[in-house]
């Protein structure tokens, strides 16, 4: 992309572009047109996900980013078909036939082999926007979004403040304290001076038993009513590097998995069913699109992330909407498609309303594309990547809900794949 300069001189010019002439009425000033080979009203949007752009095939997340990427690449190319943006897609060479069936073809796809924030860093100021898939681990959705700003470019999703504040988990805490109810919450680092130690011991000895060993469930848990404590990164996911406290020895374990100077939050266990809301936000509103059931594997043994299954009713469906809603309209920034994650302690009755607050708790928000998106694709009465690009151009003013079909999806990671089942 390279700008054009044409000198004018009270004379009409011009200019032979897609086999269309353009007539460019001169006023005695310069005139600067911005070149690529494209009609200058057609805007250009970069699109990429994190794990298939650099080629890392890590079996703990590639099933979902596949998926990830193949949802948004099909949503996407309504844009291709009708012209009306040109999309290209940024993918390594081990992943170039992801997109093949939706029109991805050479026109519309970069295939290459290198350091993804190099190529960003020297190729992103070339389009007009982006819309990309990344997670919070080790900061990449952060960074990424940052560097991409810094070239001016268009992010169609949150800006980096707000991707800040959502990646550190303990920054979301202090933002929201006093807005969702949350667990209790703590950050320590963990130095050579055992005073953390000393200081999780004593908070593990303040937390109420009697509140907090209810009969939980957490997706397929066995034997974890006993849990007082976890311990997690500050921007993990996928349940990554986890550690269950239920007595004192258990901290010791702290230090087999993170080495010392590591930052580490601790947050009380709260027994319940662990669900997340989908949003679609343009910053000002979020509108929540589903209620999802988590699948996970919380014991001392395994901690991980298998799936979940949506639209998942529940009693309190509405009343989590609600607390997904408020918390994500707190953050101002965040932008497109938007995942916060709940547990909803169990109880025999949720008839008392003066306890409902109560057993809502928000854990994080996700400033971005969330695995339940692969499903929602399947079942959406609505193109949610087309509706999300509409949305953040001004183009699309409903406040309304936007509607699924009447099946369910069920997605299960397995290996590297992520199976769907609809009933």
């Amino acid at each position: 992309m390279e700008d054009i300069n044409i000198k004018a001189n009270n004379e009409d010019i011009n200019i032979k572009a897609n086999n269309e002439d353009i007539n460019i009425k001169a006023n005695n000033e310069d005139i600067n047109i911005k070149a690529n080979n494209e009609d200058s009203n057609i805007n250009s949007i970069l699109v990429f996900e994190y794990y298939t752009a650099t080629g890392d095939k890590d079996p703990k997340i590639i099933s979902e980013a596949v998926a990830l990427t193949d949802s948004l690449l099909k949503d996407l190319s309504y844009f291709i078909n009708s012209n009306s943006f040109e999309v290209t897609f940024l993918v390594s060479n081990d992943f170039k036939d992801l997109g093949i069936d939706y029109g991805y073809d050479d026109n519309h796809k970069i295939v290459f082999d290198g350091r993804l924030e190099k190529w960003l860093d020297e190729n992103i100021a070339k389009f007009d926007s982006c819309i990309f898939i990344a997670a919070e681990e080790n900061m990449n959705l952060y960074n990424l979004t940052k560097l991409i700003e810094s070239k001016g470019v268009k992010i169609y999703g949150s800006d980096s403040n707000s991707t800040l504040i959502c990646s550190d988990k303990f920054l979301t805490f202090q933002h929201l304290k006093n807005t969702v109810n949350q667990p209790k919450t703590f950050k320590f680092t963990t130095d050579e001076d055992t005073k953390w130690e000393l200081a999780i011991k004593n908070i593990l000895e303040s937390i109420d038993s009697e509140d907090n060993n209810n009969n939980g469930n957490n997706g397929d848990n066995n034997n974890n009513n006993n849990f007082k404590l976890i311990v997690k990164p500050l921007n993990g996911v996928d349940c990554q590097d986890i550690v269950l406290i239920s007595d004192i020895s258990d901290i010791a374990k702290i230090k087999d998995i993170y080495p010392v100077n590591s930052e580490i939050l601790v947050q009380e266990f709260i027994h319940g069913e662990n669900v997340s809301v989908s949003l679609i936000s343009d910053g000002d509103i979020a509108i929540p699109i589903s209620l999802n059931k988590q699948y996970l594997e919380i014991n001392k043994e395994n901690q991980r992330y298998c799936g979940g299954e949506l639209p998942y009713n529940h009693p309190l469906k509405v009343e989590t909407f609600l607390i997904a809603k408020k918390a994500v309209e707190s953050i101002k920034g965040l932008k497109g498609f938007l995942g916060v994650d709940l547990i909803i302690r169990d109880s025999e009755t949720y008839d008392d309303l003066n306890n409902i607050n109560d057993s809502i708790f928000l854990l994080e928000i996700n400033s971005r594309f969330t695995t339940p998106y692969v499903g929602l694709s399947k079942i959406a009465k609505f193109n949610i990547g087309k509706t999300i690009i509409e949305k953040l151009d001004g183009k699309m003013f409903s406040c309304g809900t936007y509607k699924l079909d009447d099946n369910h999806v069920k997605f299960i990671k397995k290996g590297n794949d992520l199976d769907i089942e609809f009933f």
